[in-house]
């Protein structure tokens, strides 16, 4: 059996442990530097990637403020019996603040087609002995339905509800009996007067199924006409093909469901939806103030207690100056006037949102600088000034416009943070290339000193069994020996 050879283990000396405190200290000064190094910068691209993060969701909150957004419109109906819809309603942003009074005279209805009473006993009945097609139309819509020799009614009426290009066709079989007997019925959804639903043919022997005949005279009769929808909007009667009256009031969309009681109206009220605008804007106040809060956790310096221990850690962007120019470049964005706003309302101040010396935002409950609280100046921007307010945020020039521009040289691929990513990222490899080498290094530098103290120890080995062998033959001598005994 092959012994193992240890370090020190010719010499006795502790040749391995001096060997390995060699090796640990040049590992500790060549990789706490690159390992400082790497720490630093996984915690400025975890602060980079929430900076980034915090404003993307700041803009987001701040689109919400766009013009189209600030300018929706409220909508509100009082149906003419509680628990039941006669009436519904949606208006665009374009829509004019509006009131009406809604009288729903009729629905648009589709038509109906049956056959003649005691022209059938049963669904058994042939249609056809002869093949051909039926065709159905009704305004502009149509398709064909081919019926073989011998198909009975029923199959018929199968044939007519399954096919794949019905518009709104439903094909029913009434076995009343007695005088009527079986009556085919068939049904459009089509709805609008002149919209009656018509039945043609190829072969004269399907005229009985059909209301337009090639022959003498036709089997099926339109026995309810198709209607439009009728209402009175504040007394002048308008009408619908179908129960939607697109823009008859520009940019509102009324939908009928039932006819309203005599004598009792539906009342429609199209108003700025006040209430939304609040909520957007307290909102995007909120947003900027979680903002602020982000981005000061992440600047913080670290704070000793007064025994020098540390309370709190900095944060991952402590001492990068780019977050703070970042917050003084957005604070004089919210601070600027909007030049194509209302002299009375072209600031966030004239709003009444201010900013406290902690800079966040507020709607101040003070009038310190002003006859009016900040409160006040806000409940009136909205009450009286809506559209002015609109005019503030949106548009090309408005706050959100220039929030949008600055914001996204930041946020967007390719921009100010995406290139910082970049660039650590790129600083992280370099690390990791020279964490690597260092590695390398330390093992070739260990491998070095092995070899070095291993052939050490074997010349001390050897030095001392050569003393060991002198010492032994010195002692042998005869003079020495009596020397010794005396």
């Amino acid at each position: 059996m092959s012994s193992i050879n240890f370090l020190g283990a010719a010499s006795g000396l502790p040749l391995d442990e001096l060997v390995s405190t060699f090796v640990n200290a040049e590992r500790d000064t060549k990789l706490a530097r690159i390992n400082k190094t790497k720490t630093t910068l996984d915690a400025s691209l975890s602060g980079v990637g929430q900076l980034k993060s915090a404003l993307a969701s700041f803009l987001d909150a701040s689109k919400k403020l766009s013009t189209d957004n600030l300018k929706a419109r409220a909508v509100s109906i009082v149906q003419p019996e509680a628990g039941k819809e006669f009436i519904s309603a949606t208006a665009k942003n374009t829509a004019a603040a509006s009131s009406f009074d809604i009288k729903v005279n009729q629905l648009a209805s589709g038509s109906r087609v049956e056959s003649a009473d005691g022209a059938y006993s049963d669904s058994s009945a042939v249609v056809s002995t002869t093949a051909g097609n039926l065709t159905f139309q009704a305004d502009g819509n149509s398709f064909t339905v081919a019926v073989t020799a011998g198909m009975t009614m029923n199959e018929l009426r199968l044939k007519i509800n399954d096919v794949s290009d019905n518009f709104g066709v439903n094909a029913n079989i009434l076995n009343v009996g007695g005088a009527v007997g079986t009556k085919l019925v068939l049904t459009s959804t089509i709805t609008g007067t002149g919209n009656d639903l018509a039945i043609s043919n190829d072969n004269a022997e399907l005229d009985a199924f059909s209301t337009v005949p090639t022959g003498a005279s036709a089997g099926l009769a339109v026995t309810l006409a198709a209607k439009d929808a009728v209402i009175e909007l504040d007394g002048t009667t308008v009408s619908s093909k179908t129960n939607v009256f697109d823009d008859v009031v520009q940019d509102i969309s009324i939908t009928v469901l039932a006819k309203t009681p005599d004598g009792n109206n539906a009342k429609l009220d199209v108003a700025t939806d006040k209430t939304a605008a609040e909520k957007n804007i307290n909102d995007f106040i909120k947003s900027y103030n979680t903002l602020v809060s982000q981005v000061a956790t992440l600047t913080r310096k670290r704070i000793l207690d007064a025994d020098g221990k540390v309370t709190l850690e900095s944060g991952a962007l402590s001492g990068d100056s780019l977050p703070r120019n970042i917050m003084n470049q957005l604070r004089g964005v919210l601070g600027s006037t909007v030049s194509g706003a209302a002299d009375s309302l072209n600031s966030l101040y004239s709003m009444g949102i201010s900013m406290t010396k902690d800079g966040t935002l507020e709607i101040s409950a003070s009038s310190e600088f002003n006859n009016e609280t900040g409160q006040a100046r806000f409940d009136k921007a909205l009450n009286q000034n809506f559209d002015n307010v609109a005019k503030l945020f949106g548009g090309d020039d408005g706050l959100i416009s220039k929030l949008d521009a600055f914001v996204s040289e930041y946020t967007k691929t390719g921009g100010i943070l995406s290139n910082r990513q970049d660039t650590i990222q790129s600083q992280l490899r370099d690390n990791t290339k020279a964490s690597e080498a260092a590695s390398r290094y330390i093992a070739s530098y260990e491998d070095s000193l092995r070899k070095r103290y291993a052939a050490l120890d074997t010349l001390l080995g050897q030095m001392q069994r050569q003393q060991a062998s002198v010492t032994a033959a010195l002692s042998s001598l005869p003079k020495f020996t009596s020397s010794s005994s005396s």
